[in-house]
């Protein structure tokens, strides 16, 4: 009966994994966006500024499109964190009613 209430199969498991999953997510794509922020240390400022405008044109719509993944990853986060958080208060509640 526990395996069936927290076993590789269960609902809760899967929300856990989810959990996992999109955090694992979160921190990849954090890291992309972390990367893409962070300018060059070059001396010559006339060919860095270039370097860095067009650099900074070509990853505009990177960025934003990291931006947005991340948007999305942290909804679904959100959204498997309070499944699972109904889910363990349903199961509270049930073990509450029975005992």
């Amino acid at each position: 009966m526990i395996k069936g209430l927290f076993g590789s199969g269960s609902v809760t498991s899967m929300l856990r994994g989810g959990l996992e999953e999109t955090s694992a997510t979160h921190r990849t794509i954090a890291q992309r966006v972390s990367n893409a922020l962070t300018s060059s240390t070059s001396t010559d400022f006339a060919s860095a500024l270039d370097a860095q405008n067009a650099q900074q044109r070509a990853s505009e719509v990177d960025l934003e499109r990291e931006m947005a993944a991340l948007a999305d990853t942290q909804l679904r986060y959100e959204a498997d964190a309070r499944l699972l958080t109904e889910a363990y208060a349903r199961l509270r509640t049930a073990i509450r009613e029975r005992g």
